[in-house]
């Protein structure tokens, strides 16, 4: 399959599905990865455009490790809105990827940027085929399945699915220390959290949460679009 991962931001992807994507990858799955923002206030010291670079190169090394595809859309990070400009880009970038299946935010999430990347691609999923929505790319030939990734904290989070990442645990772990550029923007806003810390522990606490709800190691949740209000939760990811 082709799988494409839509986050809101460089690190979103690989904290949220980072797993899933390299389990498909190992099963020989086409995979994308794509972030509408490009980080550029991921830093309280550096200039916008010298921090949007750095992220954006640590997204694609991060996707490198599991042989996706990068792609930035380029929105200025919080300061993102939809409008007809967004809305083609999306629809041109998920073309590109034809999709079978496309990972995003949760509707409902703790940051604007989120949610209005769930929403485009929500908006957007039956404009995919309909070839008088013209773009570069060529229109799909049919909606891809969408899967919304776990929230902040899981919270308000009732999963429909679960993916066993268990063996591929290190390469999500890998993937998410990538983003070495974040260590110190967190030190800078969040109170108690050290330089010396990093995005593992609680990566690992949700990771095995899950995995313990399913049965396994550790495991990652998602909630497929159509069931967001139908809980089959022993159903797997294909």
């Amino acid at each position: 399959m082709n799988i494409l991962a839509v986050g809101a931001h460089p690190d979103d992807i690989e904290i949220f599905c980072g797993g899933t994507l390299a389990k498909c990858a190992a099963r020989g799955d086409k995979i994308f990865c794509c972030t509408a923002t490009n980080g550029n206030i991921g830093s309280a010291t550096l200039p916008k455009d010298e921090i949007a670079a750095i992220r954006k190169k640590e997204a694609a090394k991060a996707a490198s490790l599991v042989g996706a595809e990068y792609i930035c859309l380029d929105f200025d990070d919080e300061l993102f809105y939809e409008d007809v400009n967004a809305r083609i880009k999306f629809i041109n970038m998920v073309r590109h990827c034809q999709p079978d299946v496309i990972l995003t935010h949760n509707p409902h999430d703790y940051n604007p940027d989120h949610e209005l990347t769930s929403k485009i691609i929500n908006d957007i999923e039956v404009m995919l085929p309909i070839a008088k929505i013209e773009t570069e790319e060529p229109p799909c030939p049919k909606m891809p399945v969408i899967y919304y990734f776990e929230t902040e904290k899981g919270l308000g989070f009732i999963p429909t699915d679960y993916v066993d990442i268990t063996d591929h645990f290190e390469t999500k772990k890998q993937m998410v220390l990538c983003h070495e550029s974040q260590k110190q923007w967190m030190a800078d806003n969040y109170a108690g959290f050290s330089v010396d810390d990093t995005f593992i522990e609680d990566m690992v606490i949700t990771s095995q949460y899950r995995g313990m709800q399913c049965g396994v190691k550790y495991a990652e949740a998602f909630i497929r679009c159509n069931d967001a209000y139908r809980v089959t939760p022993y159903r797997m990811l294909p």
